[in-house]
C-alpha cells in the first residue's frame, strides 16, 4: 500500500484546463464553484497550514496510546484477532471489500501508455483508454501481446506462482521474475499482499472458468473458448461491483434507486452523462468520494489460522496482526507491504478472515471475517506516515493531507454545494456545527472538542466555513448520518453513479448487453446472488 495514492493519475491534474469532451477525466458537477481558491503566495501558505492541521486531527495515534495505555495483552499496539474494536470495526463490511474497492480503482484507471505515449500527451487528452469494468489487470493485451501472463503451451490459461496456503488451501501467489517482480496485467496490484491474492483468486477464476466450459467447444477452438471465459469472468466481476461490493459501501437505497428498474432497461442515472460520447472517470469520484477506502483501512491484519501476527514490532511491541506498514530496514513478515515481495510460506489468505457477514463474536473468539473500519473523517495513523515520505518530514507523508491537497488543487467544490446540487433535503445538508463539533463513537455520536476547537480558530473558519472539502464532508456524513456503516447520500450519488455509469457506457458489459443477467445463467454452479464470500468458494470447489 506504499504506493496506493502517492502519485496522481496521468490527465487528472489537467482536468480543470482539460476539454470535458475527450480527456480521460472530466467533472461531474463542472458548473459549481471550488470550495478553495487561494488567490496569493500568502492565501495559498495560509489554506496549506490549515489542511495540514486538519489533516493532523484526521489520523489517529492508537499505536502509541495503545502501548501507553496497555489496552491490549502483552501491551500490544493493536487488537489481536480475537478482540473486538466496536468504535472502530464496521458491523456491516468486511475487511476485504477494502480491497475489493482498491482493485477496482486500478481497474478503472488502468493506463496502458508507455513512456514516449506519456511524454506525447501528459494531460491524457488523446491516448487513453476509456475507463471500463473489464479486468485488464488480468488479461493485460492478451496472449498474443502479453505471452509471458499465460501458460506456454496453450496460451489461454494464466500462470500462477507457489501455493502458500495453510490446512491445504490452494493459495498461489502470483507468477514473478528472479528479483520477484510480479508479471501481472497491471503493476499496482501486487502493491499490497491482500490485492496481490484478489488478483491471484480472479486468474484461478478465469482458468477454472476455462476449464469448466470445455465441453462447449471443439478442439481447435481454444481462441474461442477463451474469449467465452474472459466473458463469463468478466460479466461475474461486475455483477460482483454493481450488486455486491456498491450495496455494501453505499446506502442500498441509492444503489436500488440508480439501477435499471422493473421493466425498464437502461440505469437511471442524473448525472454522470458521457462527454462527447466517451465515458470518463469524475474528478469528484476520483479525487474525493472514492477515497471513503482509506478510512475502511484497519492497521493490521490476520490472515489464516496460522499466520494470526507478523514479526514487526513497534515501541519494542510486538503486533497483535500483521500491520499494513512497518519501517525499513524490513523483512517480508513484518508488514502487509507488495511489490517486489513474493508471499511468504503459508501467508495465503483464508478468505474467510476477509469476507462474508461479520459478527459480533464475544471476546476470546476470532472475529471473523475481521470487519473493516468504519467509513468517518479518521484514518489509522500508519496513513499519517506513508513510508516512502516518512523521513522526508513534508506534510505530505500523511495521506489525509494529500488527499485534502489534491481536492484544493483540482479545484473540487465543497461538500455542501454538492449536497444541494443533487437534491439532498436543506435539514439534511450537514452543517458546521455537525461536521466540526461531533464524532461517531460506536453507535453514538458524542461531542469532538479537538475538532471545534480547530474551526473556532478564525484562520482555519475562513476556509471551512460553509465550505467543507468534498472528501472531509463525505466522510463525515457518513459517520454522522449512518454511524460509518456505509456512505451518506453525496457519496453514495458519485460513487454509485460513476461505477453503474461505467458499466453501461461499456457496450460489452453484463449490464448493457443483458441487464437481467445473473451468473447462474452460465449454469456452471455459480449463485444467482454471486458475492465474493461465494466467489472465493466457487473457485476454491473441486
Amino acid at each position: 500500500m506504499a504506493g496506493h495514492g502517492s502519485r496522481p493519475l496521468r490527465g487528472l491534474e489537467s482536468t480543470g484546463q482539460s476539454s470535458v469532451g475527450t480527456a480521460k477525466f472530466g467533472r461531474m458537477f463542472r458548473w459549481l464553484p471550488p470550495a478553495a481558491l487561494p488567490q496569493t503566495p500568502a492565501q495559498d501558505a495560509a489554506l496549506r497550514a490549515t489542511l495540514t492541521t486538519l489533516a493532523g486531527l484526521m489520523v489517529t495515534s492508537e499505536f502509541d496510546e495503545n502501548v501507553d495505555d496497555h489496552k491490549f495483552p502483552n501491551d500490544t499496539p493493536d487488537a489481536p484477532i480475537d478482540i473486538p474494536e466496536p468504535d472502530d470495526e464496521n458491523p456491516r463490511i468486511a475487511a476485504g471489500y477494502t480491497y475489493l474497492g482498491q482493485f477496482i480503482d486500478h481497474d478503472i484507471t488502468f493506463d496502458p501508455a508507455s513512456s514516449l505515449q506519456r511524454m506525447n500527451d501528459p494531460d491524457a487528452l488523446e491516448d487513453f483508454r476509456t475507463p471500463r469494468l473489464d479486468l485488464d489487470c488480468l488479461y493485460g493485451r492478451g496472449p498474443a501481446d502479453q505471452p509471458y501472463l499465460y501458460a506456454k503451451d496453450d496460451h489461454v490459461k494464466f500462470i500462477l506462482g507457489p501455493n502458500v496456503g495453510v490446512n491445504g488451501m490452494d493459495r498461489p501467489d502470483l507468477q514473478r521474475t528472479l528479483d520477484n517482480t510480479a508479471l501481472i496485467g497491471d503493476k499496482r496490484n501486487d502493491e499490497n499482499k491482500i490485492v496481490t491474492q484478489i488478483q491471484a483468486l480472479f486468474l484461478k477464476f478465469h482458468n477454472k472458468v476455462y476449464d469448466k466450459i470445455a465441453s462447449s467447444f471443439q478442439p481447435g477452438e481454444e481462441g474461442a473458448r477463451f474469449n467465452e471465459a474472459q466473458r463469463i469472468v468478466r460479466w461475474c466481476y461486475q455483477w460482483i461491483v454493481l450488486h455486491d461490493f456498491l450495496p455494501k459501501v453505499c446506502d442500498p437505497a441509492v444503489v436500488n434507486a440508480l439501477m435499471p428498474a422493473p421493466g425498464q432497461r437502461e440505469p437511471r442515472l442524473q448525472f454522470f452523462h458521457p462527454h462527447g460520447g466517451t465515458a470518463y472517470i469524475p474528478v469528484e469520484f476520483s479525487v474525493a468520494a472514492y477515497r471513503f477506502g482509506h478510512s475502511m483501512v484497519r492497521p493490521s491484519y490476520s490472515l489464516n489460522d496460522i499466520v494470526l501476527k507478523g514479526t514487526a514490532t513497534f515501541k519494542g511491541k510486538p503486533f497483535g496482526r500483521i500491520p499494513i506498514f512497518s519501517a525499513p530496514p524490513r523483512q517480508p513478515t513484518d508488514s502487509m507491504t507488495g511489490f517486489g515481495e513474493g508471499l511468504p510460506p503459508s501467508w495465503g489468505l483464508d478468505w474467510n478472515f476477509f469476507f462474508g457477514t461479520p459478527n459480533k463474536h464475544p471476546q476470546g473468539q476470532k472475529q471473523i471475517p475481521q470487519p473493516s473500519y468504519r467509513i468517518d473523517a479518521f484514518l489509522v495513523d500508519p496513513l499519517g506516515k506513508l513510508p516512502e515520505f516518512e523521513k522526508s518530514g513534508s506534510p505530505f507523508a500523511s495521506l489525509a493531507f494529500r488527499n485534502l491537497q489534491r481536492g484544493v488543487s483540482m479545484g473540487l467544490p465543497s461538500g455542501q454545494s454538492v449536497a444541494r446540487m443533487i437534491g439532498v433535503a436543506p435539514a439534511k445538508v450537514l452543517s458546521d456545527k455537525q461536521l466540526w463539533t461531533v464524532r461517531n463513537e460506536g453507535e453514538n455520536l458524542v461531542p469532538w472538542d479537538e475538532g471545534k476547537a480547530f474551526f473556532d480558530k478564525p484562520e482555519n473558519k475562513r476556509w471551512l466555513a460553509g465550505a467543507a472539502p468534498l472528501w472531509y464532508y463525505i466522510l463525515k456524513e457518513a459517520e454522522i448520518m449512518h454511524h460509518g456503516h456505509h456512505l451518506g447520500e453525496v457519496g453514495s450519488r458519485i460513487v454509485a453513479e460513476t461505477l453503474i455509469g461505467l458499466a453501461w457506457n461499456d457496450h460489452y458489459s453484463y449490464l448493457f448487453q443483458m441487464p437481467r443477467w445473473n451468473p447462474s445463467e452460465e449454469l456452471l454452479g455459480l449463485p444467482a446472488s454471486l458475492d465474493m464470500l461465494a466467489l472465493t468458494q466457487w473457485v476454491d470447489a473441486p
